[in-house]
């Protein structure tokens, strides 16, 4: 953990400040410690990642890094709070995509302008700025962003925060945060531009979700973020049958499942029309090949198992309409919206904060002195 990145963070249970205390650096790196809220709850700083949970969910980190607590000792809070239903598809959900993008953590698909809405300049919406990203994944679009930002903030539920800093940790601008979106540790409208890509559709509930975000940017900031399409009416309900089943087995399960039918759709579709598609053949049947084949035909076998086990290991899947997407923005205050479509499968949103829109629960303090705090810590 950069210690830059303490002037962003807030308690996500009472909003109050945070104490640092460092256990072990690397450098000028907190690599283990422990931030203190005067409300009482302990967050662990743990192979360079704050993990800012909200409660109900900081017990689940001593089951996935035993480790840290057998070395530092346990919270006297950690257990404190009662697992609702909410907590558990979330709990379930780290538990996905944690393990998705700890085994697919080199997966590579160059596809981070096309999640973005037509018209979006990402030079131009980034450059030189300070933003956030939520469902940061492995740290792909992390790491693209933070080449272009003054400085880049990316959050993730799950422990794919882990494949994200070993990606992103020499990029002295880009900080990884294990948060809850519908909790988010951070100042509200903090940030110059806020995206939330392939996330808010796999949320316990996407509308409240979207709404937490949209507090994020700082009046005249930006949001950007998307759901899935409903379209493909038959396609989804054959999907659901089939997840009913798969959301109910194990990861390793689910990642040999998603091998067979990666396997299946890549050596019987995709790589026999990835040969043929700049053919002259291939030209003239363009037009009667589905969007899907042809996204798909732009990558390898591993993006496809991967994009499999996306699909069908999710608790959470929803999809949407573009005026659905449109209200979320209206209801929350945003102007210049905009809705595009990602072939048949997203709907990706724009929206501007109005200048006059003052941020909610924006303290008047100062922000903490970093560079004094760099200088004066102290391993514990």
């Amino acid at each position: 953990m950069k210690v830059a990145v303490h002037d962003y963070l807030v308690c996500p249970k009472c909003r109050g400040a945070l104490e640092l205390r460092a256990f072990r650096l690397d450098a000028d790196e907190v690599m283990d410690g422990c931030f203190h809220c005067e409300c009482g709850i302990a967050y662990p700083i743990i192979d360079g990642v704050p993990r800012l949970l909200p409660p109900d969910l900081l017990p689940g980190l001593e089951e996935d890094y035993p480790a840290f607590f057998r070395t530092y000792g346990r919270p006297a809070d950690l257990d404190r709070h009662a697992e609702t239903a909410v907590t558990d598809v979330k709990r379930r959900t780290q538990e996905a995509f944690g393990y998705e993008w700890t085994w697919s953590s080199d997966y590579h698909a160059d596809n981070f302008r096309d999640w973005l809405p037509a018209g979006f300049n990402a030079e131009d919406g980034f450059r030189g700025k300070a933003g956030l990203e939520v469902g940061c994944g492995a740290g792909r679009h992390a790491a693209a962003t933070a080449s272009l930002a003054r400085e880049h903030v990316a959050v993730d539920l799950s422990r794919a925060v882990d494949s994200a800093f070993a990606r992103t940790r020499h990029l002295p601008n880009c900080h990884v945060v294990q948060a809850d979106a519908m909790q988010l540790p951070f100042r509200a409208g903090t940030f110059d531009y806020v995206y939330c890509l392939g996330v808010l559709q796999h949320m316990p509930d996407p509308e409240a979700g979207f709404y937490a975000l949209a507090k994020q940017p700082r009046p005249g900031g930006i949001l950007l973020g998307n759901v899935y399409q409903s379209s493909r009416p038959v396609m989804l309900f054959l999907l659901e049958c089939l997840r009913k089943i798969t959301t109910r087995l194990p990861s390793a399960t689910v990642k040999h499942v998603s091998f067979i039918a990666g396997m299946l759709e890549y050596g019987l579709v995709t790589a026999p029309w990835k040969r043929m598609r700049n053919t002259r053949i291939g030209k003239s049947l363009r037009p009667f090949v589905p969007d899907r084949v042809d996204e798909s035909a732009k990558y390898d076998l591993n993006t496809a198992v991967t994009d499999w086990f996306d699909r069908l290991a999710c608790p959470v899947k929803k999809h949407y309409r573009r005026e659905d997407l449109m209200q979320w923005y209206r209801n929350a205050g945003y102007d210049d919206i905009t809705v595009t479509p990602y072939w048949k499968a997203f709907w990706n949103g724009y929206g501007r904060r109005p200048l006059h829109d003052a941020p909610a629960n924006v303290s008047p303090a100062a922000p903490l002195a970093a560079t004094r705090l760099a200088a004066d810590l102290n391993v514990t």
